[in-house]
């Protein structure tokens, strides 16, 4: 009786461990290097390509409705969460203002959303709008510190860290009114290695990336 039990679970076993089924699904975005975004109760995550649900349903993975045709390497011209390079995008609301980082393949959070706006890694390295705040002064009578913003296009690596100054400073507002919408990376990749970026002049500059430079 044992023998034939061990046998039937023997037969039975493949199927038993057969991948797991993703039912009710809304949405299911495009394969790209071997994740699959899957949509449901308005929260996106990742199967690989055998069907396993690799990182879990939350809120934070960015996806947009509709994606610009205009020159801009960030945010805006993703229209689905993707994972490049073993990182995927995701957003956070800070005082009414959204911020960007990014995720590993398991879900953690391994740049926390700290810039304006992002790209998708690319041969190891990332776009980023870093921003910056200087204190200028002080209104005495309404007992307040006076400061400005700007930010950086800047390469950061897989873990966050700036490692090259492309173009800037660009001054910016911070206010929900001011950033309702990510400032755009208006770049160009023009081979592994040059770049194109646009200056707060609004001129092109052509930048050899060199990520050991900083």
């Amino acid at each position: 009786m044992r023998r034939l039990l061990i046998t039937i679970v023997a037969i039975l076993l493949p199927w038993l461990s057969f991948t797991q089924v993703i039912k009710d699904l809304e949405l299911i975005g495009p394969e790209n290097e071997g994740y699959i975004p899957v949509y449901k109760n308005q929260q996106w995550g990742f199967i690989n390509t055998n069907g396993d649900l690799v990182v879990d349903f939350r809120k934070d993975l960015f996806s947009n409705k509709e994606v610009t045709r205009e020159t801009d390497l960030g945010i805006a011209s993703q229209k689905y969460p993707a994972i490049y390079d073993d990182r995927g995008i995701i957003r956070k609301t800070i005082n009414k203002i959204p911020y960007y980082g990014f995720i590993d393949t398991t879900g953690k959070v391994v740049i926390e959303p700290e810039f304006l706006n992002v790209s998708p890694f690319r041969n190891g390295y990332a776009l980023a709008l870093k921003i910056e705040e200087k204190f200028i002064g002080r209104n005495d009578l309404l007992d307040i510190k006076i400061k400005s913003y700007a930010y950086d296009v800047v390469l950061i690596d897989k873990n966050g860290d700036v490692m090259q100054y492309l173009a800037g400073p660009f001054p910016v507002g911070v206010s929900r009114e001011k950033l309702r919408t990510a400032p755009k990376i208006e770049a160009k990749y023009l081979s592994d290695d040059l770049i194109g970026v646009r200056t707060p002049e609004k001129k092109w500059e052509v930048i050899k990336l060199d990520p050991s430079g900083i």
